[in-house]
């Protein structure tokens, strides 16, 4: 079974891999906006990590998302 912030952590990824600039809430504080950073693989141009991170709580999820 899933935890509820487990599941928060993944609708936040849904919604920014479809937006990046959405504004959304710190599945762990609530407090704070996501910030988030894209990562380009140079070895393979095909991958990416887009880092979410909250900057009030330091929680933070990594998506390796693939075109």
């Amino acid at each position: 079974m899933i935890s509820s912030k487990t599941q928060k952590w993944i609708e936040a990824g849904k919604l920014i891999a479809e937006n990046p600039d959405a504004k959304i809430l710190c599945p762990e504080c609530e407090q704070n906006n996501l910030e988030v950073k894209d990562i380009r693989n140079d070895n393979n141009v095909s991958e990416l990590e887009r880092i979410m991170y909250c900057s009030n709580c330091g929680a933070r999820n990594i998506l390796r998302l693939k075109r």
